[in-house]
Parts: structure tokens; sequence; C-alpha cells
């Protein structure tokens, strides 16, 4: 359960009838009374992170409920599509390195897993399949392997328990994550007839919300990762306003308007199947999110994305790079990086640009790779491939000088702004700068 905070605890009963929740750290219990429907809920504030085991007792005259080997610490919520659900088994012929040597350091008490099954439901739901369990091999194998290096990640350098809770289903687009309601107020979509029309998936609007997301509310959570984006790679300009949209909206699902939401960039992907995707302006609009919004930040995956794969296998270095983001935001550990370069401004001489990147500090690396990936144009909006080096330059911003002999006028410049790249571009961190462009043609 999430530390220091006031937990609500919720079920059913008869109906008018007294329930009284007695946590272990708590001398005296609470009590309630059911409604006419039978539910009842009540708030419970929990101590400080620790790794004493307690039990709470639930009790009406009728029955008691005794839960056992309750941990507190920190909850996080998983969620996305496939990526974010994909665990250690990966998919047919999509492994995910390292999963043997991770899985073999799994056991550890201090982390509880809960999977909610995946599913749709036209309407809202107030129950869900799932459990907790131990982190064992035989349940993180099955788990998702960015959220559980994520947690673990946490849990060796916080020392403290954590809890994941993984919400997640493959093919899932952001419209699907969203009360019906909402999506009404955004404009989205005329929901009345999804059924009839579309019949149930797992891309249609508010259908993960009301089977997977709905029933664990008004639960009580530290923050939110997410990694989605690639089912709404069509419609980036409608995901410009829906991704902050939809972060605002869980913030009040979760009822703390702070809470931070950490999310993947979709890697780079070849989407030959699909002529005409250009999935970098999904990445650009991504980064564009961390503009708008306070306590959230993006990992960066420009440099493992896989060309054939939609799901690429550098799990575990997704999960870390999340987990950089929660340590120096939200645990306050600021010498640690979470953040890769990201341009600051342009300036021309001649066929030359400069380019300035903060969050760099110590300046740029390729890491022995060849600086690659940058296009140039002039006036007449022809981009070249173009020529690059990192200049060494004092302070903590980061310079590029880009350039090609078959433009003489430069005025825009472009970083790996095409479906599948391998970027070569860090912080002397490690930390890879996302694709990006100076022109909006």
């Amino acid at each position: 359960m999430q530390q220091q905070d006031s937990v609500t605890i919720w079920g059913r009963g008869d109906i008018n009838s007294n329930v009284v929740v007695a946590p272990g750290w708590e001398d005296t219990g609470s009590k309630t009374v059911t409604g006419s429907d039978g539910k009842w809920s009540l708030r419970v504030a929990t101590p400080e992170a620790s790794f004493t085991p307690y039990e709470m007792v639930i009790s009406s005259k009728r029955d008691t409920l005794v839960l056992r080997d309750i941990l507190i610490g920190d909850v996080w919520f998983i969620s996305g599509q496939s990526n974010m659900y994909a665990s250690f088994r990966g998919f047919i012929n999509q492994p995910v390195y390292r999963a043997q040597e991770i899985l073999l350091q799994s056991n550890i008490n201090g982390i509880r897993l809960f999977k909610v099954k995946d599913g749709s439901s036209v309407v809202e739901c107030d129950t869900i399949e799932g459990a907790w369990q131990y982190t064992k091999i035989e349940n993180v194998i099955d788990f998702s392997a960015v959220g559980f290096v994520y947690g673990k990640t946490l849990y060796e350098y916080m020392n403290i328990p954590i809890g994941l809770v993984q919400c997640a289903q493959s093919g899932s687009k952001a419209e699907a994550w969203l009360d019906i309601e909402s999506l009404r107020e955004f404009g989205r979509v005329d929901l009345d007839d999804i059924v009839v029309r579309e019949g149930l998936g797992t891309s249609r609007p508010t259908l993960q919300y009301n089977k997977m997301l709905k029933p664990l509310l008004p639960m009580r959570i530290k923050g939110v990762i997410w990694y989605q984006g690639e089912a709404n790679v069509r419609e980036y300009e409608v995901y410009r306003d829906l991704f902050p949209f939809l972060i605002t909206r869980w913030r009040e699902y979760f009822d703390n308007v702070d809470l931070p939401f950490y999310y993947v960039q979709i890697a780079p992907f070849s989407y030959d199947f699909v002529p005409g995707l250009e999935s970098q302006y999904l990445r650009e609009v991504q980064l564009e999110t961390m503009k708008k919004l306070d306590h959230v930040g993006m990992a960066v995956t420009l440099d493992l994305g896989s060309r054939e794969k939609i799901h690429p296998p550098e799990k575990e270095l997704v999960g870390k790079r999340l987990a950089y983001w929660a340590l120096n935001r939200t645990y306050g550990i600021e010498s640690l990086a979470c953040r890769g370069p990201e341009l600051r401004s342009m300036e021309v001489d001649g066929n030359v640009a400069k380019l300035k990147f903060d969050h760099a500090p110590g300046g740029l690396s390729t890491f022995g790779r060849e600086l690659t990936g940058f296009k140039v144009a002039g006036n007449d909006r022809n981009f070249h491939e173009a020529k690059a080096v990192i200049e060494t330059e004092t302070g903590s911003v980061g310079v590029v000088l880009v350039w090609s002999d078959e433009v003489r006028n430069l005025v825009a410049v472009r970083y790996g702004f095409t479906n599948y790249i391998k970027g070569s571009l860090f912080n002397v961190q490690g930390l890879p700068a996302s694709s990006f462009r100076t022109d909006d043609w």
C-alpha cells in the first residue's frame, strides 16, 4: 500500500450493515456503514515505508476478512500497449535481451506485483481479475519487463518496498484508456454506437478504461509509467492534444494534480507495411509534451529501435531510463542524469549550422559511433544528407556543427527525422537525443 497517504479501502457487504477496518499499524479501527447497494468505502492513513509485514482485519456482523503480509512503500502504476505489456517471454521471434539474467535476480520479497487481466468492456466495471504476487521467477516471467526493471531499480536504490500494478493492453490506443464522458469532452469521436459500428477491439475508445482501469479507482499510487503511442501514429496531430489531456485526466482519476507521469518515446521502426506512415511526427509530439506539463518525463529510445520488429528487445534499458526520471525528479537524486540532449538553438553561418543543446553537462558524445542521421535544407526545402561533428565548448551546453556541400544557404536541420534510425548523439551520461527538426514544413 502507498506510504504516508490516505488510502481508500472499499468493498461490498450486506445492505446497511456496519463494517470495521482495522489496520495493524493503528491501535483502533475505522468504521463505516454499507449503502443501499451494499457498497462501502473509507479512508485509512498509512505510515512511512517499512519492510515490516502488517495485517488488516475487515469485519462485519456476519463476516471477517484478514489480509496478511501487507507491505507499506511506493506503488507505481504501469500502463500502455504491447511494448509495456511485453513480458520476459517476449513475443514470437522477438526476444527480451538478458531476460534469463534478470529473472535469476528476481527473488525479491520487497517487491510485489499485481497484473490486471487484460480485456475490454462497453460498460464500466467495478471488479477486475488479478491478485498480488511475490516476485519469484514463475510470477516475474509473465510480468511487464519494462515495469519490473523499473521497480527493481527503484527498490535497489531507495531500499523501500515497491508495489507494481500492471494495467496494459497490446494494441490499445490512448483513447481506450479514457472514460466516455472525457472523450466526449475532448471531441474525439462519436461514441454512442462504437459497438454496433466497430465491435469490441483493443484500439476502440474507452474499452480498456471500463474493464481494466475504472475498477482500480480510487487507488492511491506514487506515480505512472507509460509506454504507448504506436497505435496512434497515424493520428499524431490528434495525439498532440490527446496525450496531455490523458495525463491531466488520469491525475484526476487518481486524485493527485501533481502525479508523476513518466513515459517512453516510441522507438524507431521501419513501418514498411504501412506506406506513407511517418512515426517521427508522433515522436515529435511526445517530445513536445514535456514542455506542456509539469511532473512529466520522457525516456528516449532513438538508439534502441529495431528496423524489422515493433517490439525492440532492449526492455532493460527502457526500464532503467524511466527509473532515472523517478529517481531524479520524484526521489530527489539530482546528481543522477535523467534527460538526454535537447536542442536549444541554431545559428547559421553560410552553409554551416551550429546547434546548441541543453541537458548536456560535460558535453556530447557518440560513444565511438559515427555521428549520422542529420539532414539539411535550403530555401528549396529539399533535404540532403549532412555531415556533423561534435564541437568542444565549455559550460553545460553541447554543440554540434552540421553542413552539406550540396546546400549553400542552409535554413533547416533535421536529426533522426524518419521512421527508422540508429541514434548516435548522446550526452556524456549516455542518454540519447530525441529526433528533432528546426523547420515546420
